[in-house]
């Protein structure tokens, strides 16, 4: 009862054996020494961890409907943004961390604290006015509608200017209401 497989058959799985063989080395090769490491390809930035708030920018991005091409003509812009507001995020978590720490004291220096206050008030005045710059920036790569847009959101946002209150239907210059003027005096 020697061999009941034909040497037909043998050979085709010797072949396909090969083909496999081949396949693995191929793609060894190409991750190994072809493709570019992961480190180097251009991912999208990490989504924020939940319960965590967009940048005021990107909130900005959001209501603008920035697509995709827009995005890729403000990288640089973004990018820039980025970097900066990290790095001052970063300082003004020093600067909480050296707070808390002299709010622990036994003896608290008043003088200290209020000098940590405020440089912890400068920091955040300096973050503001870079979302102010970089939501200028934005101005040239957007549509015009979402430049107009763009100049609520600034005034709105970052001048602190509450948006308007909707008006009730029927009230002077309200849409299909009455056209403004003297009022009758409360009864």
């Amino acid at each position: 009862m020697g061999s009941d497989v034909s040497p037909r058959v043998m050979q085709l799985l010797l072949g396909l054996s090969l083909l496999l063989n081949c396949f693995v080395l191929a793609g060894f090769v190409y991750r190994s020494w072809i493709a570019p490491p992961i480190f180097e390809t251009r991912l999208p930035p990490p989504p924020p961890p939940p319960g965590a708030r967009p940048s005021p920018i990107e909130a900005v991005l959001h209501d603008l409907g920035v697509d995709s091409g827009q995005r890729e003509s403000l990288r640089g812009v973004l990018d820039g943004y980025a970097t900066t507001r990290r790095e001052r995020l970063r300082e003004i978590q020093k600067v909480r961390e050296q707070s808390a720490a002299e709010l622990k004291q036994p003896q608290i220096d008043l003088a200290k604290v209020d000098g940590l206050i405020d440089r912890l008030a400068r920091l955040r005045a300096d973050l503001q006015k870079e979302n102010l710059r970089t939501a200028i920036q934005l101005g040239p790569a957007l549509r015009p509608d979402q430049r107009e847009r763009l100049r609520v959101l600034i005034a709105e946002r970052f001048a602190g200017a509450p948006p308007p209150p909707p008006r009730p239907p029927g009230a002077p210059g309200a849409p299909g209401g009455r056209p403004p003027g003297p009022g009758k005096p409360p009864q």
